[in-house]
């Protein structure tokens, strides 16, 4: 009997499990190139269903295979977004929006183009030596911002694979370990002199080169507080002085020292706990607590000092405190215990009493009033005594 049961529950498990597994779809299909239709082995290929929320997305990926196969199982129905992916192979990525999945196989074929890509070598002035880990980036023109980057190997050369465009080329020292001058291309020091590179699609371009690297000047310098305290992880910057425009930034460490290298010769303006949004509009709002100060101690752009810079030139001492000393307490002295002055008592000579006169205590003569006789008076009179009282003040 419990051989039995066991039986029936089996079999109700498969018949939960073989309607969910009938309404399981794929993507499957062959990826090759644009041009020679060969074959590509290694793309990366991921769909996702459009219509579900981000945190619910059925997803899937999967690799294509030496003869440029892949397959992507187990899709719910439904809609999906298709990416193909060969970055590292040279290739374009390419989309496909809503390839709809049912209970079977989908069937999706891709072909992808060439992209564009330059390629070059890096060199220092001083030894003529390849330079390696320079970062070496694309920027675009039409819309500013990185295109791609990639690092040179050990023999100083790259590649970086590209879009169509227009680009202008940076050349980055900083990854290197060697102090060397930022360089844009062709041979320049400065991103307004760079000049522009024109990409078609697939079009490969050799020889953009920075043959000629010169070693880097660098500013220093010592930042603290008011009151000579050190400050750590403040933000330093160099500015060109020619066109305002922010150079290269660096930060102070624990004892409040920094030090800034990588500087092509020229004019320089050091610029101290910057908000960035005064040179760069989109910048988020940041404050370390201590308003901008330029070189030496003023507070303006304009009015900062100069720091002409040659190549492989060290310029020291470009220190700064930051903020103001706060106001000493006032203290305000206890007040003075008046001096006690101590009034005789003053007596009056005989014949003469105290008596206010005009707010003043004054000895006056006392007068003495004669008695009148009583006379008959009419009704309403008063006497001359009272009279005398009334006119003294008594």
């Amino acid at each position: 009997m419990w051989v039995a049961l066991a039986a029936c529950a089996a079999l109700l498990c498969l018949a939960a499990v073989a309607p969910a597994a009938a309404l399981a779809g794929s993507i499957s299909g062959t990826v090759t190139d644009a041009g020679t239709a060969e074959p590509i082995e290694g793309v990366e290929v991921c769909a996702w269903m459009e219509e579900e929320a981000e945190e619910e997305w059925d997803f899937g990926c999967g690799y294509t295979a030496v003869d440029g196969t892949y397959a992507i199982p187990n899709l719910d129905p439904g809609n999906y977004f298709v990416e193909f992916w060969a970055g590292e192979q040279g290739y374009r990525t390419e989309y496909f929006e809503g390839i709809a999945v049912g209970s079977g196989d989908t069937v999706l074929d891709a072909e992808l183009a060439l992209r564009a890509s330059i390629s070059g070598t890096v060199l220092a002035t001083k030894d003529g030596l390849p330079v390696e880990e320079v970062e070496v980036c694309a920027i675009d023109v039409e819309w500013n911002e990185y295109a791609n980057c990639a690092w040179t190997g050990s023999d100083g050369t790259y590649s970086l694979p590209l879009y169509e465009g227009e680009f202008k080329v940076e050349f980055w020292p900083g990854p290197s370990g060697r102090n060397l001058a930022l360089q844009f291309y062709d041979h320049q020091d400065r991103w307004d002199d760079a000049g522009v590179l024109s990409l078609n699609e697939g079009e490969s371009v050799s020889g953009i080169d920075a043959a000629d690297l010169a070693p880097g000047a660098t500013l220093s310098g010592h930042v603290s507080d008011a009151s000579g305290k050190p400050l750590e992880e403040i933000r330093v910057c160099s500015v060109y002085a020619p066109t305002g425009q922010l150079w290269i930034c660096g930060w102070t460490g624990e004892s409040g020292d920094y030090s800034i290298r990588f500087h092509s010769a020229g004019d320089y303006k050091a610029v101290f706990s910057p908000e960035l949004r005064e040179f760069f509009p989109e910048a988020e709002p940041e404050d370390d607590g201590y308003p901008t100060e330029f070189w030496d101690n003023q507070t303006t752009l304009a009015a900062a000092n100069l720091i002409p810079l040659s190549p492989g030139q060290t310029a020291g001492g470009i220190n700064a405190q930051l903020g103001t000393l706060p106001a000493p307490p006032v203290i305000t002295p206890p007040a003075a215990n008046p001096p006690v002055v101590h009034h005789r008592k003053r007596k009056c000579r005989r014949g003469f009493r105290k008596k206010r006169v005009k707010g003043k205590v004054r000895c006056v003569k006392v007068h003495k009033h004669r008695k009148h006789r009583k006379h008959g008076t009419r009704k309403g009179s008063r006497p001359f005594v009272q009279e005398a009282r009334f006119r003294s003040g008594i």
